[in-house]
């Protein structure tokens, strides 16, 4: 009886035992055999260090899953393809993001949901759930474009160094010195002879005036003796073309004698040519001219 009493006590503590084993590994493991589960696929751009399956998913904060699987997207082998599993019913819609987040200083990362809208549909199970950007993501691609900014502005400013010493070479401003100091004499001559233009404007400023007067009055009376020349001159030519016309009057029937001879002549010289061009002996051989009776 004993013995009896004995194994019923122990399979009673065995039991109770397993029962105990079970609470413990449903409560402590969060192991849900009863409770669905709902898969969404993430794709990363970058490197996903840090995050490792089995990793906590996060609704907002909250835990609401873990991550079953990261490998290589079939796609682009540039970028991480990570399987979730969260609770069914969770509500993921069409503007939800995912984020990598670091907990705490372990350097290991979940990934949380963020940014969804009761307003925006729901998402289909086993589709894809797009990447978010967090405050470290948009700085660190802010810093990325400061670097390269500052790269560039660091390449303009030694560009404008670079320029300033060559501008600044003494070499490059020895013939502009010797411009300046040509220029320089130039100037100092320049008013050595101005001042000594003054002064002898000074000096002979009476002699000018008295040579200025001594023209005007040598010109005045040129004026007056050709004034009386021209005056005079005009007055002669008048008187002979007087006499001229008087005495063309006064002989005109002589001058008409002496037109009419010369007419005449003319005509004999004419007549004498025709008959020397058609016989030319008549210069060699001509017959005596016939004695003239006396009266």
């Amino acid at each position: 009886m004993a013995g009896k009493a004995l194994k019923i006590r122990v399979g009673i503590f065995a039991a109770l035992s397993l029962g105990l084993l079970a609470v413990v590994v449903v409560v402590f493991a969060g192991f849900r055999f009863w409770e669905g589960r709902d898969h969404y696929y993430i794709v990363f751009d970058d490197s996903v260090m840090g995050l490792e399956n089995g990793a906590r998913v996060h609704l907002n904060g909250m835990p609401v899953g873990t991550v079953e699987d990261i490998g290589v997207d079939p796609v682009d082998l540039r970028k991480v393809r990570v399987k979730i599993s969260i609770k069914e019913g969770t509500p993921v819609h069409t503007d939800t993001r995912a984020m990598l987040q670091f907990a705490g200083i372990t350097g290991l990362k979940v990934i949380d949901l963020r940014e969804g809208t009761r307003t925006s549909p729901r998402l289909a199970v086993n589709s894809q759930i797009e990447q978010g950007q967090t405050v470290i993501d948009k700085l660190q691609k802010t810093a990325e474009v400061l670097a390269d900014q500052s790269t560039q502005l660091m390449t303009r400013a030694n560009k404008i160094v670079e320029n300033l010493v060559v501008l600044s070479d003494p070499k490059r401003y020895e013939a502009m010195d010797q411009i300046l100091v040509q220029a320089k004499v130039t100037s100092e001559n320049l008013a050595v002879a101005s001042n000594s233009l003054k002064g002898m404007v000074a000096e002979n400023r009476v002699a000018l005036r008295t040579t200025i007067a001594s023209v005007n009055e040598a010109a005045n009376s040129a004026t007056a003796i050709l004034d009386g020349q021209v005056s005079q001159i005009l007055t002669n030519a008048g008187d002979f073309v007087s006499e001229l016309k008087g005495m063309v009057s006064n002989n005109q029937s002589a001058l008409r004698s002496a037109v009419f001879d010369l007419r005449q002549a003319s005509r004999s010289f004419k007549e004498l040519a025709r008959e020397v061009r058609q016989r030319p002996s008549r210069l060699f051989f001509s017959k005596a001219p016939s004695e003239r009776k006396l009266p």
